[in-house]
C-alpha cells in the first residue's frame, strides 16, 4: 500500500458540518426563530409552521433559488392560492431567517481549529460534505472554517444529498483521493455512515447531548467515537497505527 501524507495510510479527513464542526441546531431555538418570523408576518404560527416545513420538499436538497423564494412558496401554501395579499414584514422575516442560520454557522465547536491545524500539519487534505440549505452557501466565504475548507460539497449546490453515495464521491474526486483512504468524521445523522462505510471510508462518530437537538435519527453504532475535538488527533493516530498493523 502506498503511503499517504507523512507516511500515513489515510490521505484526507472529510467532515460533516452541523453537529460536527459546528453545534447542532436546537429544537427550542428553531421554534423561537420560527415564532419570531410568524409574528413579524402577522400569521398563525402553527399553520405557517406546517407550510414552512412543507416548503422544504419543493427544494429537497435545500437548493431553493433564494430565501425569498422559499418564503413565497410557504406563503402561497398558507393562503391556498398563488396570488395572495403580500404580508407586511417579509423583508424582516427573511432577515430573521438569514441571521438565524448565520449565527448557527458561527457556533464552531471548541477544539475544532486546533484539530484542523494539527491535521494540516500532518499533511492531510481536508474536506466537508453537508446537507444544508442555501443560507449556508451564501455565507460560507465569511466562515472561519472556509480557511481550511474553502470549497466544501454542499447539498444545496450539487443537488445531491446524504446518504446518496454521489455526494461523497463529489468530495473525494475533488480532493483527488480514493474513499478508502479517507476518514469521515460526522454525527452519523441522515444514515450517512451506511454510505460512507460502503464506499470504504473509515468513520469517526462525534457525539453530543441530544436532549434539545434537531436531528433525524439516533446515533448509529460505530467503532470510533469522540465527544470533544481534542480527542481527534490521538484517535486518528491510533487508527493509522492499527491500519498499518502496528500496536501501541
Amino acid at each position: 500500500m502506498m503511503a499517504g501524507p507523512n507516511g500515513s495510510f489515510f490521505k484526507a479527513l472529510i467532515f460533516d458540518l452541523y453537529g460536527t464542526l459546528v453545534e447542532i441546531f436546537k429544537l427550542s431555538e428553531y421554534q423561537t426563530n420560527l415564532n419570531a418570523i410568524t409574528t413579524t408576518l402577522g400569521l398563525d404560527p402553527e399553520r405557517f409552521s406546517d407550510c414552512w416545513k412543507d416548503s422544504w420538499d419543493v427544494y429537497p436538497y435545500g437548493d431553493y433559488p433564494s430565501v425569498k423564494a422559499r418564503f413565497e412558496y410557504a406563503l402561497a401554501k398558507y393562503h391556498s392560492k398563488s396570488v395572495y395579499p403580500k404580508p407586511k414584514g417579509l423583508e424582516k422575516a427573511i432577515k430573521l431567517r438569514l441571521e438565524y442560520i448565520r449565527r448557527q454557522n458561527s457556533l464552531i465547536k471548541e477544539g475544532v481549529f486546533d484539530a484542523l491545524d494539527w491535521a494540516k500539519a500532518q499533511g492531510y487534505k481536508l474536506g466537508m460534505v453537508s446537507n444544508c440549505s442555501t443560507e449556508t452557501a451564501l455565507y460560507w466565504h465569511e466562515n472561519p472554517l472556509s480557511k481550511y475548507i474553502p470549497a466544501p460539497t454542499l447539498s444545496c449546490i450539487v443537488k445531491l444529498k446524504k446518504p446518496q453515495p454521489e455526494i461523497f464521491l463529489k468530495e473525494t474526486n475533488k480532493l483527488g483521493v480514493d474513499p478508502s483512504r479517507c476518514i469521515y468524521i460526522a454525527d452519523g445523522d441522515d444514515h450517512e455512515f451506511t454510505t460512507a462505510k460502503a464506499l470504504g471510508m473509515t468513520t469517526i462518530l462525534v457525539k453530543y447531548d441530544t436532549s434539545d437537538a434537531y436531528r433525524h435519527q439516533p446515533f448509529p453504532e460505530n467503532e470510533h467515537v469522540i465527544y470533544h475535538f481534542k480527542e481527534l488527533p490521538g484517535l486518528v493516530d491510533r487508527i493509522e497505527l492499527a491500519k498499518r498493523g502496528t500496536k501501541l
